[in-house]
């Protein structure tokens, strides 16, 4: 009873600590009060007291900004740092493992290395693809070094980095993306989603792989969502584009699961508008843009049907299966082009091999 009655005590003074304090309206009132004298006190000539405190507010808030868009630069700048310092580490270390024995095993010419800071020193003008170049830049480095790697001494900061590079790049072509700016472009894109891929199925990511996923699904996202959105017709090569980075990054198996759940709740939200909607009120470029989420879906699955290892796991297929003809309910007569592709989906699923969880 005691020691329950002890932890109880505990965690009622854990509560208490991580409650804020409540203010008292009397001291709040006479903080404004005095801010409120203060202003009037030292207002220009000519000015209000009004004016001059809406005029003191901006220049807070202009502050307030600059303080972030600096606290934005000097991370980058420390990440970028510590990417040279890392990368200079894994050469040397290369260097003393292989010394060179002639031209071409020479450590900078076998990896590239990442701009240096004095040379391009980052500032906000500095362009998202400069930045997003950069992480693939240095991925590609460190995938590179294979058994250097492995024997690193500070691992624990090579992995951070190395988690901070990949977040960092996934942000960038994510808010690219939202922004509809081609500031990134699509070969850069390409080039560090499959780097990523490749860094996924290392041994260098082992604890931080749930929270990368998690940043991929919700780039994932975004792309499905500028696919559904285009109001364009016969924009055939861009939206593919944009399909296929989803398609390279479900090569890695921990994201294989999450970008087809993913998949399959556009095509059901779909499904379920044509239900409600008569053939004359359908907007064909919705009915184009579906087009290249099953077509998505379907280079994924045989991607993972013509692998070394066709293995799914059970559950899931019975999810795609169900999801699949669920979607199909009450409209495959109306719409045939849209249940042909169903149909075919489904038997491509069926002919996958399972496995138990």
């Amino acid at each position: 009873m005691e020691e329950n009655k002890g932890k109880e005590v505990i965690a009622e003074s854990g509560q208490k600590a991580h409650t804020p304090p409540q203010c008292n309206p009397d001291y709040v009132w006479l903080v404004k009060l005095a801010a409120a004298i203060s202003i009037l006190r030292t207002k220009p000539p000519g000015m209000s007291g009004q004016q001059y405190a809406e005029y003191l507010k901006c220049k807070y808030q202009a502050n307030q900004g600059d303080w972030k868009q600096r606290a934005v630069t000097l991370q980058s700048r420390l990440l970028q740092a510590r990417q040279e310092l890392l990368q200079a580490k894994l050469q040397q270390q290369q260097a003393c493992l292989q010394p060179a024995e002639g031209d071409e095993d020479k450590p900078e010419q076998v990896f590239p290395t990442p701009p240096s800071s004095s040379e391009e020193p980052l500032s906000p003008q500095v362009s998202r693809e400069d930045v997003v170049q950069r992480h693939s830049r240095f991925l590609t480095c460190v995938l590179r070094l294979q058994t250097v790697r492995n024997s690193l001494a500070s691992r624990v900061h090579l992995e951070d980095t190395v988690k901070e590079s990949i977040l960092d790049s996934l942000h960038h072509i994510r808010v690219s993306l939202k922004e509809q700016v081609p500031d990134v472009s699509m070969t850069t894109k390409k080039h560090v989603v499959k780097t990523i891929v490749e860094m996924l199925r290392s041994e260098v990511l082992k604890e931080c792989v749930e929270e990368i996923s998690q940043a991929v699904v919700e780039l994932v996202q975004t792309v499905l969502q500028g696919v559904l959105g285009c109001e364009e017709l016969n924009r055939h090569q861009h939206q593919k584009d944009q399909c296929s980075l989803v398609v390279d990054l479900s090569q890695a198996d921990s994201l294989q699961k999450p970008i087809l759940t993913a998949l399959l709740q556009h095509i059901q939200d779909f499904s379920n508008t044509l239900r409600t909607r008569n053939i004359s009120s359908l907007d064909p470029v919705l009915y184009e843009n579906v087009f290249y989420m099953l077509w998505t879906f379907e280079q994924i699955l045989c991607n993972i049907r013509d692998c070394r290892k066709p293995q799914v796991e059970e559950s899931l297929k019975m999810e795609l299966n169900n999801a699949l003809e669920d979607s199909l309910l009450f409209i495959s007569e109306k719409y045939p082009l849209f249940a042909h592709y169903i149909w075919r989906l489904g038997g491509i699923v069926n002919s996958l091999v399972t496995f138990k969880e």
